[in-house]
């Protein structure tokens, strides 16, 4: 082993250049189970953040009645009761937008969103200061998102302030509702209590990318019927609505604009399955949004695909073999003085065998190790370069187990032949060649 190290330091250059074809075959093996694995993990481990344990529903345009409360139960029931047997366990919460406009040191406009006591859970809310709302509270209960409360605070003053004062919302025109803070209440008007200010929402819009990734409308379009949350609830991100109960705010009567349903995101997908038989079996048609990014990662289909880089993979392997087979054989013909003078110091021919089977080895590891090297380097490159915050990279010790135990049978059955017929260079035979 030390004379295989020995050739490898002194012939650096000819090594790297001969181990092409295993360190490649490595580097295709290792760099897409790096970003697959790495991206899965991501997503489990940091699925809150992401939304992949998330499903957005809406009612489709043009279906004959809209989603409301006795929808919600149901899916409820269906999903939250533990004698389901066989039904995957999920968390549900309905949403009902209303368009708003905002009075205080500034104008804006945003939504009144009635809610429940499941939203932050379902939807991973966090806040920022204060609690969430409890229903049937005298005076009812409201809490407000993090850019709405810049618009209400008062030079100076934290979002802490904010809570336990007095807001009010009344009737405006056109079905809106005036929303106020700190300016004098219109007759009509419901005063609530603030009781929490929500922290801002993670930086990764429904499709699972970056919010500084735009897509064309037409583009939109298409991922729309294939799925893809869409941006038709500005409300999900824009940080200007204000949540109430909607016991304590039933103003759309029993409509639900959208339910979001929570569960592990090894399951959404059947979640997502059994949601729409239940809402079609109550005479509801809708559109089921998830994770784009998700919905593709965690496709068994892309582990059937993933089978052509195996092909690959073998592909550079068996040349990287054939080329080590014939180097050795050269060297070996180039190296015979030196084979017949260890045969002459006493070497036997398994200890021929044994170094050159060991160069064999030894340059096919350092092509393992570059190969998983280079992989994981174009791993990062390609995560850096792409604007979906789900991908990330993992070190695939799996894979590249795997490769490097293929690697070194591979190498170590091509090196055999010419190790072995090296090895039988006759001493005397080299003296009547003048060698």
């Amino acid at each position: 082993m030390i004379g295989a190290f020995r050739e490898l330091i002194r012939h650096p250059i000819r090594s790297f250049l001969i181990c092409q074809g295993i360190l490649w075959a490595v580097t295709l093996m290792v760099a897409p189970a790096a970003i697959l694995e790495g991206s899965r993990e991501a997503a489990v481990g940091r699925s809150e953040e992401l939304g992949t344990d998330r499903i957005q529903l809406e009612i489709q345009d043009g279906a004959p009645r809209p989603l409301d409360e006795a929808d919600l139960a149901a899916l409820k029931s269906r999903f939250e009761d533990s004698n389901n047997s066989g039904v995957p366990s999920a968390r549900v919460t309905g949403i009902s937008a209303l368009n708003a406009r905002f009075s205080g040191n500034r104008s804006a406009s945003g939504w009144i969103l009635q809610t429940d006591n499941e939203e932050p859970f379902v939807r991973s809310l966090e806040l920022a200061a204060g609690r969430w709302l409890s229903s049937g509270a005298v005076p009812p209960e409201l809490v407000i998102e993090s850019s709405l409360a810049k618009i209400w605070l008062e030079e100076g003053e934290s979002v802490e302030d904010l809570t336990g004062r007095e807001a009010w919302i009344a009737p405006g025109s056109f079905g809106s509702q005036r929303v106020g803070f700190g300016t004098e209440a219109p007759e009509g008007a419901t005063r609530y209590k603030i009781v929490g200010v929500m922290a801002p929402v993670a930086e990764i819009d429904p499709l699972g990318f970056g919010k500084d990734h735009s897509f064309t409308e037409l583009i939109e379009g298409v991922l729309k019927m294939l799925g893809v949350a869409p941006d038709s609830a500005p409300w999900l991100e824009a940080g200007t609505s204000v949540h109430v109960s909607r016991e304590d705010f039933p103003v759309t009567g029993k409509v639900v604009d959208w339910v979001v349903i929570k569960t592990d995101p090894s399951q959404v997908q059947e979640v997502g399955r059994l949601a729409e038989e239940e809402l079609l079996r109550r005479g509801c048609a809708t559109l089921i949004y998830s994770n784009a990014a998700w919905a593709v990662i965690s496709s068994p289909e892309l582990d059937g695909y993933l089978v052509l880089h195996d092909v690959f993979f073998v592909i550079s392997a068996v040349t990287g073999f054939l080329v080590l087979a014939n180097l050795l054989l050269l060297t070996g013909r180039r190296r015979r003085g030196e084979v017949g003078l260890r045969r002459a110091e006493g070497a036997t021919r398994f200890d021929i065998f044994r170094q050159f089977l060991w160069e064999g080895l030894v340059i096919a590891l350092f092509g393992a190790v570059l190969g998983t090297l280079m992989a994981m380097g174009l791993a990062e490159i390609r995560v850096w370069l792409d604007p979906s915050a789900l991908l990330a990279v993992t070190w695939p010790w799996g894979t590249i187990f795997e490769s490097v135990l293929i690697v070194s049978i591979g190498a170590a059955l091509a090196s055999a032949g010419p190790a072995w017929s090296v090895s039988g260079v006759d001493p005397a035979g080299l003296l009547s060649e003048k060698r």
